[in-house]
């Protein structure tokens, strides 16, 4: 079978040297697509696939003949005996390094140096020697592959790449284990994984250059170090560099040391030409890692290095002199680079950041920042633009528009639901205004029934039955007067007041004399302090009254006396309602005066609805006062009123 063929081989170059360059597992010759052609220009350079991978010829795949990599070995020679040309340098990443190990000690020779880019000869720990797998490792990672070979392909490429920041990397690997036939793969894995060459190690007197990555998940730098010892002609460097394949996520360094190697070994070329050193700098610009452009004015393509082809999937030839620009941007770039990118770039001569979708020949889109500067050439203004990949910036920004507009629909239920409640309560309230007002009537008739039926002839039990209907008549109407100020105070401006001239102790005095028919089985004292004479709304102070002395017999010592003082400074008046019984707590002291806040736990909260503090605390503002508590821990309790009056009334 042809050679040339079955390995699907590609030569390119000429030179003193010939280097050879073999893939890994899973790879095919591709993978040398940005340290290669730095070499092409200089040396003669051969590439190839190895049987069972790329684009090798598949029916020359024979299970039985591949169960080792000495096969492979005996085809390396094959291709060096048909391909080479002077001293021959073999650069074998990963497994292949031990191919070309093998293919030396077979045909001595015909190999005058070696570069092993992440090289082992044993995967598994042994004693002493770290090989970065125990055995059970090596049988998971192989049962996986037996299993699903895809799913592992796909998980396992963006770690072995380990270039987290170029994900089309990881992506591409996949890709390039996914091509590979599974049953080859799955053998291919079992022959490289399970191989033992540290015996052959010693036998190699070929100067080797042993390249390692500082992290590298399948052949760590302990495996450089022992190779750096074994090895009679062995030179060490290690990359900087995470993951398994440094020639492409750092092919500058490796083109580095490679470059050293080759002048330590008496193998570089010396004195090289103009031309040669223009092409080292065109190589150098294809490898940037940004697309670098050149146009004319009118956007047509007059340069474009091989980064920016390859992210657009073009060959140069198709982009080079056949394309404008303009031409590979989506429409809405396109308009806004014209109205808006070129204008400003006559104007200042450079812009900065611009954000814009390319079309990929594939017809994807590839988000991309832009930068462009103008100057003049020989012939007329040429357009440089550098441009770079943003796909995690457009990834992020697309996440916080999504974000903002959850957001934006989350803050517009949370007001509707709001504007919901806040239309229930004011619907609740305006219905216990209603309902408290409209209560009103049939509680008068009930008081003024048992009030004739009082006047008739009635036995004494009678009588007391009719007098206690009165006081819970009279309960009820303080009850509805609270609720229909809670309402007044929650839809108004505030409880409302009607301020006039009054006589201060007399209607304290009426107030007490009222209670004390409410409360006949309580002792309840009026005492007067100064002049009587205040402004004020005396119907409010009197509700104001009722509401402190109905709030001391529900939490006062039942029978224990209840004193209300009234009294007239000269700048303010007061009222105060003194009681005894338990002390209030001081956690809730602060409390008390709030909304449906009650007092002490142990008093039976069925005694109050938790509104009468609250009204008194309302009436007092809206006289401009103040009410406060103190309640001693002997269990006296005293609340107290002051509302400011003219000191010359």
């Amino acid at each position: 079978m042809n050679v040339e063929r079955r390995h699907h081989v590609q030569v390119a170059g000429s030179g003193p040297v010939t280097l050879f360059f073999a893939h890994g597992f899973g790879c095919d010759q591709t993978m040398w697509r940005l340290v290669q052609p730095a070499y092409a220009r200089r040396f003669r350079t051969v590439t190839f696939d190895l049987v069972g991978a790329g684009q090798s010829d598949l029916s020359a795949y024979d299970p039985q003949k591949y169960s080792s990599l000495k096969a492979y070995a005996d085809d390396v020679l094959e291709l060096i005996s048909q391909f080479g040309q002077g001293p021959v340098m073999f650069v074998g990443h990963s497994v292949s390094a031990m191919i070309g190990l093998l293919a030396n000690l077979k045909a001595p020779g015909h190999i005058a140096a070696h570069v092993m880019i992440g090289p082992s000869p044993c995967y598994v720990n042994d004693g002493d020697y770290n090989g970065g797998f125990e055995r059970a490792d090596i049988n998971a990672l192989l049962s996986a592959m037996d299993n699903n070979y895809l799913v592992w392909a796909g998980t396992m490429a963006p770690v072995l790449m380990g270039a987290p920041d170029r994900p089309e990397l990881g992506a591409e690997l996949a890709s390039s284990f996914c091509r590979t036939d599974p049953d080859i793969a799955r053998q291919f894995a079992r022959v490289a994984f399970l191989s033992d060459h540290r015996a052959q190690l010693p036998r190699l007197m070929t100067p080797t250059l042993i390249l390692q990555c500082s992290d590298d998940l399948i052949a760590p730098v302990s495996v450089g170090h022992y190779m750096h010892q074994v090895l009679p002609h062995g030179t060490l460097k290690i990359i900087h560099n995470t993951g398994h394949y440094p020639h492409l996520t750092a092919p500058g360094a490796i083109t580095e040391a490679i470059d050293a190697f080759l002048t330590s070994q008496g193998l570089e070329t010396q004195n090289a030409s103009p031309s040669t050193r223009a092409s080292e700098a065109q190589d150098l610009l294809d490898q940037a890692p940004c697309g670098l452009v050149q146009t004319d004015a009118q956007g047509l393509l007059r340069q474009a290095n091989l980064t920016f082809c390859q992210w657009l999937g073009y060959t140069p030839g198709e982009l080079v002199g056949q394309r404008k620009l303009q031409d590979l941007l989506t429409t809405g770039c396109r308009i806004f680079h014209q109205t808006h990118s070129l204008p400003l770039l006559q104007l200042q001569g450079s812009v900065s950041e611009v954000r814009v979708q390319m079309l990929c020949k594939d017809g994807q889109r590839l988000p991309m920042l832009l930068n462009v500067r103008r100057h003049a050439q020989q012939g007329g203004m040429a357009d440089e633009y550098a441009l770079f990949v943003a796909q995690d910036r457009d990834k992020y920004e697309k996440e916080l528009v999504r974000a903002r507009t959850e957001l934006e629909a989350m803050v517009a239920h949370a007001n509707e639901l709001q504007a919901q409640a806040s239309d229930r309560a004011m619907l609740a309230e305006q219905m216990v205004g209603i309902v408290s007002h409209d209560l009103r009537n049939p509680i008068a008739a009930m008081l003024m029934g048992a009030e004739l039926l009082g006047k008739c002839g009635v036995t004494p039990r009678q009588s007391d039955v009719l007098a206690r209907i009165v006081r819970a008549g009279d309960r009820a109407n303080r009850l509805i007067a609270n609720l229909l100020d809670l309402t007044q105070v929650r839809l108004g401006s505030g409880l409302s007041v009607s301020p006039a001239a009054m006589e201060l102790h007399a209607a304290v005095a009426g107030a007490v004399q009222e209670l004390s028919q409410v409360f006949p089985d309580s002792v309840l004292r009026h005492v007067q302090q100064g002049p009587s004479r205040c402004i004020a709304d005396a119907d409010r102070l009197v509700q104001l009254v009722g509401n402190l002395v109905s709030n001391a017999m529900a939490y006062g010592e039942p029978g224990a006396p209840v004193v209300v003082t009234s009294a007239r400074e000269n700048a303010f008046f007061s009222l105060s309602v003194q009681n005894q019984g338990l002390p209030i707590p001081a956690d809730i002291m602060d409390g008390l005066f709030e909304l449906m806040v009650r007092g002490c736990d142990q008093v039976n909260s069925g005694r109050s609805v938790g509104l009468g503090l609250f009204i008194v605390s309302e009436i007092a503002k809206a006289h401009g006062g103040r009410v406060s508590v103190t309640s001693t821990p002997e269990g006296v309790t005293t609340f107290s009123v002051v509302i400011p009056q003219a000191p010359d009334l």
